[in-house]
């Protein structure tokens, strides 16, 4: 009995050490380092003449939500095709990351003629999130909602051979708090940039690397660099 309780002990005392010091560690840097996304740098794009608008008729541009980490993608409301499983999708993520304090999303539509405020309060009410205000649906003019997007290396655009008339990205890119694009590196070290919003799964690549840039975020916000 007293062999066994010792083996345990023993046991107890290997597995304590390693998280002690690493504990003790943190208490004395006070610093936990976390992984970080690639900065791809501020995109060329003026929004100081820019004149879009929410769902709930306010003006809104990227400035507005300066300070906020923000997932960015463009879909219209009459889409036949990706745009419903886009959103769905979306609609996860967002679920999953709404506690989060400091995190917009934001969809542009393609469609500004068809999707005025009002229309885009239906879509965002029948999605189920029409009392989030962490979700943004933002109608404009259509060169200056087609100039964000491709800002942001998005594609956004009138095309009478796609579906509905419209072509755009079924990705979705994340833009931090200083107005910069934000991306893993692949395991083969390439640069992801988009997440794809077509299947389920991505969703969580989505989801991890919001959080990673979340801590990052953090970090910065109580002056740790």
């Amino acid at each position: 009995m007293n062999s066994k309780i010792s083996k345990r002990l023993l046991l107890l005392g290997l597995l304590i050490i390693p998280v002690s010091m690493y504990l003790v560690s943190i208490a004395v840097s006070g610093v936990v380092n976390f992984r970080t996304l690639e900065n791809l740098g501020s995109p060329d794009f003026n929004s100081d003449s820019t004149q879009f608008v929410s769902s709930n008729n306010v003006n809104w541009t990227p400035d507005s939500s300066s300070g906020k980490i923000i997932v960015l993608s463009f879909f219209f409301t009459t889409c036949p095709t990706i745009c419903p499983a886009m959103n769905f999708h979306l609609k996860e993520a967002h679920d999953r990351l709404y506690g989060f304090k400091d995190l917009v999303f934001v969809s542009c539509t393609v469609d500004p003629n068809t999707d005025t405020p009002k229309i885009l309060k239906d879509y965002k009410e029948n999605l189920g999130v029409e009392e989030s205000n962490k979700w943004k649906f933002i109608t404009g003019k259509s060169d200056e909602l087609y100039d964000l997007a491709n800002a942001y290396y998005l594609t956004a655009l009138r095309d009478s051979e796609s579906d509905g008339g419209y072509a755009h990205s079924q990705s979705a890119v994340i833009i931090d708090w200083e107005g910069n694009l934000r991306s893993r590196i692949t395991d083969q070290g390439n640069i992801l940039g988009a997440y794809d919003l077509s299947e389920a799964y991505l969703i969580d690549q989505l989801v991890d690397d919001v959080r990673v840039l979340i801590k990052e975020h953090r970090k910065v916000k109580m002056g740790r660099k």
